[in-house]
């Protein structure tokens, strides 16, 4: 007698395949959620980057006449190109180059070429006839690009 009563009492059952369906839904709706978010995600590709040119000298090296051995000052500009993994240029990129005391920074071109102008000073010390500086460069979708040797600046008699 006691079966015969579950199987007509309906409250037991009644809120359990709701629920389970809400949950259902729920889960489906949050798994594809993060499955569009992994698929929007680009992997994040690797540049690289040069100084081409130094106060319209080819290459990257920067001389500093001085026939003393005093504190020496020199204001410069340079070209800096940049480069994906494929070989392609990087437009848009942001581009410092510092150290030294002096600092300049730009914006690459369509064509991956940054014109650096405005610039502070650069300082020798007394006894230092070489000094190297910092070349970073920032771009969406890529790698930092960061060379500590970028610049070399040496003094000259």
């Amino acid at each position: 007698m006691h079966d015969k009563d579950l199987k007509r009492d309906e409250k037991g059952v009644e809120g359990l395949p709701v629920r389970l369906i809400v949950v259902l839904v729920v889960g489906v709706i949050a798994l594809s959620a993060m499955v569009a978010a992994v698929n929007s995600f680009k992997p994040q590709r690797t540049m690289t980057a040069a100084v081409t040119e130094v106060s319209s000298k080819d290459g990257n090296l920067l001389q500093v006449s001085n026939s003393g051995e005093g504190q020496v000052t020199k204001t410069w500009t340079c070209y800096v190109n940049v480069t994906d993994d494929r070989g392609d240029p990087v437009s848009g990129a942001s581009v410092i180059v510092y150290g030294l005391g002096g600092a300049g920074s730009g914006v690459t071109s369509t064509k991956g070429s940054a014109y650096i102008s405005k610039t502070n000073d650069i300082r020798l010390n007394p006894n230092q006839n070489i000094g190297y500086m910092t070349l970073e460069v920032n771009a969406p979708g890529f790698y930092q690009y960061k060379n500590e040797n970028a610049l070399a600046v040496i003094r000259v008699n």
